[in-house]
């Protein structure tokens, strides 16, 4: 009833068929030989395929957005084994939907959730697809797209041929994120760029992406947050431009080969880079050697480091620091409201991370002398509340004025 009366009102419609356990004992839905659900049109089934109604021409026309999240329910087969319910004989997944723009489909549990792509043609109009499941070769239907988001929730392997055939159809992609994706095989192809795309995100390493994507926009990215939230294990980096926005998750030991796998091939100049490490229980992750960020500092103006990384991340870390060129002019520090006293002794000095200070006032020191001299010397102001950010500002105003810093440092 509420249908006809939204009429000639666009559908958005949301599917969650997630429930899992036996079917009811008065569902009256058939079941074929492969052990699937059969919606029962004469006698429908108020437990199963409720959406069915959707199915009128009349109503799935108007969909312009569809929303799907389907897990695998389960129901007990004659042989006593545990079957899959797939949704691939409802009439509402044979539909084309000439409006639809947006589609979201989550599933778990089942690789069956690819009939949306089964029956040609596709969708024309479609343009943001978010897809969470198992990669099927007929997702390279799908074209014209301006946004795809794919969470691979299996592990199974997507051929590096098939995506590159995917990306060619979706020439004007503006956001594209790849999320837990393994590859197989090899392109046979040359790599397809992508002129208009603004955003791109990826949460795995793979060479193979070079060889698939070209990303002309990554040239103008000028800054980098190298970053890790509390609780997560692998760091963030997230680089941005004018325009362009890339978000990539590595081990710290990694970030600089998955930099470089990345945004080799357009080499942007890197202006200034954050970081930071949310990780604030004591454990502090060790990094390994200076390679691991000193490679991206060679053309940094603005360098910001959290108390997390210049207290912990690796022993040449300072040394690298002082050896970088004479392009490096800002520098931010951040320093914790527990950072006195600001003058050595004894054991409780070193308590409160009184050498880190003497680590700041000796690479500010040795810069100096060696004609190249940090123009300016700052606080890393980082979120918290008032109350924080004063006790900080005034820890750091105090180490800064009995170390005498401002000797060391040569405004512009």
């Amino acid at each position: 009833m509420c249908l006809e009366r939204s009429q000639p009102v666009t559908l958005e419609v949301t599917v969650d068929a997630r429930e899992e356990g036996w079917p009811h004992p008065r569902c009256t839905c058939s079941r074929d030989t492969r052990a699937r659900l059969v919606p029962n049109e004469s006698n429908p089934c108020e437990w199963h395929f409720q959406f069915e109604s959707l199915a009128e021409a009349e109503h799935w026309k108007r969909i312009h957005k569809l929303n799907i999240h389907f897990d695998g329910v389960y129901w007990l087969a004659n042989q006593g084994q545990r079957k899959l319910l797939t949704l691939g004989s409802c009439r509402f997944f044979t539909l084309s939907f000439p409006h639809l723009t947006n589609l979201k489909w989550e599933e778990e549990d089942t690789e069956h959730g690819n009939y949306i792509f089964c029956v040609p043609p596709f969708p024309p109009t479609l343009r943001f697809l978010s897809f969470r499941g198992s990669w099927d070769g007929s997702v390279t239907r799908v074209n014209n797209l301006v946004s795809f988001t794919f969470e691979n929730h299996y592990e199974d392997k997507i051929n590096v041929e098939t995506l590159r055939l995917f990306i060619s159809n979706n020439r004007s992609l503006e956001s594209l994120s790849l999320k837990w994706a393994d590859f197989e095989g090899t392109s046979r192809g040359p790599p397809v760029s992508l002129f208009k795309l603004k955003s791109f995100s990826i949460d795995f390493h793979a060479k193979v992406l070079s060889t698939i994507i070209r990303i002309p926009a990554l040239q103008r990215l000028f800054s980098i947050r190298i970053s890790r939230d509390e609780h997560e294990e692998e760091f963030t980096l997230r680089a941005t431009g004018d325009g362009i926005t890339l978000s990539t998750k590595s081990d710290l030991s990694n970030i600089a080969e998955v930099w470089q796998d990345l945004t080799g091939y357009v080499r942007p100049t890197i202006r200034h880079i954050r970081l930071y490490d949310d990780w604030d229980n004591g454990e502090h992750h060790q990094g390994g050697d200076g390679i691991t960020v000193a490679s991206l500092l060679t053309d940094v103006y603005t360098l910001e480091i959290g108390k997390n990384y210049w207290a912990s991340w690796y022993n040449g870390f300072m040394a690298d620091l002082k050896d970088l060129g004479p392009e490096l002019k800002t520098i931010r520090f951040e320093i914790s409201d527990e950072h006195e006293p600001f003058q050595g002794r004894g054991d409780e000095y070193y308590d409160e991370g009184g050498e880190l200070l003497d680590q700041i006032e000796e690479l500010v020191k040795h810069r100096f002398e060696q004609g190249r001299p940090f123009s300016a010397v700052e606080r890393l102001v980082v979120g918290g509340s008032e109350r924080i950010n004063r006790q900080q500002d005034y820890v750091w105003r105090c180490f800064y004025g009995s170390r005498k810093l401002g000797r060391y440092v040569v405004p512009v």
